[in-house]
């Protein structure tokens, strides 16, 4: 765990220094604000957030993409393994970070949107709308697992755009083809709806993180073989 979290804090700093940290947050908070600066009934500002949700998601699958890309062709990931680090250690902190910095994102994200949400007027609970939040940023999470995993072999630019554009089909493929499945995005879009929302925003969360899991190891797998 101790070199996972080294590379986790190189990876924020590199982040950081490069404005990626400031983009993929300003993804989610500008997502928020866009929606709590727009008045709007209940049903049609969740639906605004869910979109906006999904777009900054976007966004941090081809920052993820382009991220490791990037650091793998300057050779600062052979750098590391050269001094025994493993790449599947560099791999997680990596995705510790990125999963991090998404998981502030989209929770500032949240208190916006529940903000304008009107939340108090009693249309459903803190619990539930957080609920729906929390797979909103497990599906975004997935989708920087298949960035991650893109980005194993591609070059940046090349790796940035197959990730955007992979995840905005697997967004948008799902919900308009598969409206029957507990998808993330569903889970906010369509709360007020739900006749089981908590149920499906658990079973959207689970899916996402087990989607996460099986896109990890393929990444891990990918640049295991990766020339560093």
């Amino acid at each position: 765990m101790i070199p996972t979290a080294v590379v986790a804090r190189l990876a924020v700093r590199e982040l950081w220094m490069s404005f990626r940290l400031l983009i993929l947050l300003a993804a989610y908070l500008g997502a928020g604000a866009l929606v709590a600066a727009v008045p709007a009934s209940s049903s049609t500002v969740l639906q605004r957030l869910a979109v906006a949700l999904a777009i900054a998601a976007v966004a941090g699958s081809s920052i993820a993409a382009w991220s490791l890309s990037h650091e793998r062709g300057l050779g600062r990931l052979g750098w590391l393994v050269i001094r025994s680090v493993q790449r599947r250690t560099i791999l997680m902190g990596w995705f510790a970070s990125l999963a991090l910095v998404t998981a502030a994102g989209v929770a500032g994200a949240g208190v916006l949107g529940w903000a304008a949400f009107g939340g108090p007027t009693g249309q459903t609970s803190p619990t539930v709308f957080g609920l729906a939040i929390v797979a909103s940023a497990a599906g975004a999470v997935a989708l920087q697992a298949l960035g991650l995993a893109v980005g194993s072999v591609l070059r940046p630019w090349l790796a940035s755009v197959l990730a955007g554009a992979l995840s905005a089909i697997v967004i948008i493929g799902g919900w308009v083809a598969l409206p029957a499945l507990a998808l993330p995005v569903e889970a906010v879009a369509d709360l007020l709806q739900l006749e089981r929302p908590i149920s499906i925003s658990l079973q959207g969360a689970g899916a996402s993180l087990g989607v996460t899991a099986v896109l990890l190891l393929v990444a891990a797998h990918a640049l295991g073989r990766a020339d560093l």
